[in-house]
């Protein structure tokens, strides 16, 4: 039995509960969760949820922290940062709809084998791996009416299927039977007669083959397996059309692998976004063909250092303290960095953040959007993409405030 305290905790939680819009731009479905302490610890870096603590307003307690949990249907895993929410012995869900970590009432842990405790903070789902086991797929139930009619059109069918076996069966024999019988009353030099043009034809026949084949250029032959391919198509942020077969994608990874072939673009210079949420796309995210709609690509810049003076000076880099002399940029503030550098700095720090410009690492001098492009020495896809992210966080920090 559930002690009073458990549930006097529980309505006070609930009392206290709010929707968190922060934590829906930091969504991503994944195919598995952490297994354990050690992948829990590993994917929450990944997810970096401390960069965005600051930043929103659902928590202050540092609850805001990383989650693997089920979606509202629990259909998908998904990766979340959300404030922690104490679980009734209930698998742990985020809810898009309420913009929060739920309980899932179906799915009550404590009866599973090992079984969960009655109460449990929701970012140590981890721990309680049945829980994902349990992923429902939708399914469209039958009435008892669909499920006889179906039997009854399944029988028609395998009827239908021997009767033309028998009857196609039957005319064989019988052309059979009638050659034979045929054959038996012409006189012996008509029938090596016959056997001798049915040899010429057969002769004529392999030669007129023989020239068919000849006849297929291997031009034909590629252009049959293409149309054989299911083949995409995929937008960039500039709006450049290209098709992509995703034979063997499963993940993002596998898209990135593919178009970067096919375009011979560098894989690190090919990535997959959602320009309307501002959000990048991580590599172990499941790809899924009939949303592709949702999925822009963004070629980047082969070429970043291009156009950058050299001075042979050699300066500590503000972002990664690494020693710099060559293909360096100097930011308004002074400091030295190198424009890949920046540049994946810029991609960790702005999307989901609810910033619009950044700020020195080293001082408190501010870099805005215009020196961002600059120095980063962005193509026409990203600098695109660096204006949908600053839209969609401007939204927020006014939702925000």
């Amino acid at each position: 039995m559930i002690s009073l305290s458990v549930i006097v905790c529980s309505i006070v939680q609930l009392a206290s509960s709010a929707s968190c819009p922060q934590s829906i731009p930091t969504v991503s479905v994944v195919p598995r969760c952490p297994s354990n302490e050690i992948e829990w610890i590993s994917a929450a870096g990944k997810k970096n949820c401390s960069a965005l603590e600051k930043y929103q307003n659902c928590s202050k307690d540092r609850s805001f922290v990383y989650h693997c949990v089920l979606n509202k249907n629990a259909t998908e895993l998904m990766e979340v940062c959300a404030p922690i929410w104490y679980m009734s012995g209930f698998c742990a869900l985020f809810s898009m709809t309420d913009r929060r970590i739920i309980n899932d009432p179906v799915l009550d842990c404590t009866k599973f084998v090992p079984p969960c405790p009655t109460r449990f903070p929701s970012n140590e789902s981890f721990k309680y791996q049945m829980c994902y086991s349990h992923i429902k797929l939708p399914t469209a139930p039958q009435s008892e009416k669909e499920e006889h009619t179906t039997f009854v059109m399944t029988v028609i069918m395998a009827v239908l299927v021997i009767i033309v076996i028998l009857v196609i069966s039957l005319l064989i024999c019988i052309r059979i039977n009638w050659k034979k019988n045929n054959n038996s009353r012409k006189p012996r030099c008509e029938k090596i007669a016959e056997n001798v043009d049915e040899l010429d034809e057969l002769i004529i026949e392999k030669k007129d083959d023989s020239k068919e084949i000849d006849k297929i250029s291997p031009v034909d032959v590629t252009t049959r397996k293409d149309v054989e391919e299911e083949v995409t198509n995929f937008e960039t942020m500039s709006g450049k059309n290209i098709l992509c077969s995703l034979k063997n994608v499963v993940t993002i990874r596998d898209l990135r692998e593919k178009l970067s072939e096919k375009e011979s673009v560098p894989l690190k210079c090919l990535l997959v976004v959602d320009k309307e949420n501002g959000v990048l796309y991580q590599d172990a995210t499941v790809f899924e063909p009939c949303k592709k709609e949702r999925y822009t690509l963004m070629v980047g810049n082969k070429n970043r250092t291009q156009g950058f003076k050299e001075d042979g000076n050699v300066h500590t880099d503000v972002i990664s303290n690494k020693q710099i002399s060559h293909g360096k940029c100097q930011m308004c503030c002074g400091h030295f960095t190198v424009p890949e550098t920046l540049f994946d700095w810029v991609k960790d720090k702005l999307p989901g953040s609810g910033d619009v410009e950044l700020q020195c690492p080293r001082c408190s001098d501010v870099w805005e959007e215009e020196e961002l492009v600059e120095k980063c020495n962005m193509s026409e896809d990203e600098k695109l993409f660096l204006n949908c992210v600053l839209e969609v966080n401007e939204k927020t920090k006014k939702m925000k405030q």
